[in-house]
């Protein structure tokens, strides 16, 4: 699939949790064999970690492939596996709040920019920049 870096949301789902992420900060999404030697379009290999488990949650179940958003960092290109994604479109434009700092201030990784709600739910949305650039260095 295709990134298309305008003012949309999407929708990502990672065990049994939802989140919201920008497609400015994804550089492919796609399907991935974690099992094989991915490699980004630069021919350099892939670092495969599951999203679930990074924010608190379960692993992704699903059998030999995956779906993967893959963001590129200066040297290296991070691949987060995720259970599903889809466009949170249908009710306008949504507006992404920023979270407070009182909340900021405690959470265990600065890895949301703000939340969005759609369809009434509150979703986080995820700094993905943050989270890879942690997984390439070996944060976590």
């Amino acid at each position: 699939m295709s990134v298309s870096h305008d003012s949309t949301i999407l929708g990502v789902e990672t065990g049994r949790r939802r989140y919201a992420i920008t497609p400015a900060q994804v550089d492919h999404i796609g399907l991935l064999d974690p099992k094989g030697e991915p490699s980004d379009q630069h021919g350099r290999m892939l670092i495969c970690r599951d999203l679930g488990p990074l924010l608190g949650g379960d692993a992704t179940t699903i059998a030999g492939r995956y779906h993967a958003i893959t963001v590129s960092l200066r040297r290296r290109s991070v691949a987060l596996m995720i259970d599903r994604i889809d466009s949170l479109d249908g009710e306008g434009p949504l507006e992404i709040q920023p979270l407070a700092p009182l909340l900021s201030r405690h959470l265990a990784r600065p890895w949301f920019l703000g939340a969005v709600v759609y369809q009434g739910e509150p979703l986080l949305l995820l700094d993905l920049r943050r989270i890879a650039t942690d997984v390439a260095i070996g944060a976590v």
